[in-house]
């Protein structure tokens, strides 16, 4: 006969991650479907209804960027769990990619969005979530 706690380990795991995913649903805007995907099934807050925009100044320019395929992935991340940790990692991307291209780069704001629909007439709006701030130390060397 095999010990209870191997028969219990897998239900409190299992209840743990949903645990877990609940509550960064609701306190780091993650989105639903990920993190455990425990509420796939209840919304349409996926990645698909997801955005992030990147915007950059220097010195004589201050302008949208539009996301490079290069950089595609971390944007989807940053829009799905748009934490200071996913924003900084898309952040150092564009610093590091506008290094390469040699053009200047002072200041990077990322902004978080999702798209809500009204209950009765189902009208599509989109919401701010976030808006993060990343300033460029010109001395530093580019993180990799």
């Amino acid at each position: 006969m095999t010990p209870a706690w191997r028969a219990i380990l897998p239900v409190t795991l299992l209840l743990g991650v949903a645990a877990a995913q609940i509550t960064l649903a609701r306190t780091s805007d993650l989105s639903p479907w990920k993190g455990g995907g425990f509420g796939m099934f209840s919304t349409t807050d996926d990645a698909g209804r997801r955005r992030v925009r990147v915007f950059i100044s220097a010195a004589g320019r201050s302008e949208e960027l539009a996301i490079p395929p290069s950089l595609q992935d971390a944007a989807t991340r940053a829009a799905v769990l748009p934490g200071d940790g996913p924003l900084a990692r898309l952040a150092r991307g564009v610093v590091a990619r506008e290094r390469r291209n040699r053009r200047p780069v002072n200041d990077i704001r990322i902004e978080a969005w999702r798209i809500e629909y009204a209950r009765g007439t189902l009208a599509a709006t989109s919401r701010l979530l976030r808006v993060f701030s990343y300033r460029v130390d010109a001395t530093a060397a580019p993180r990799r």
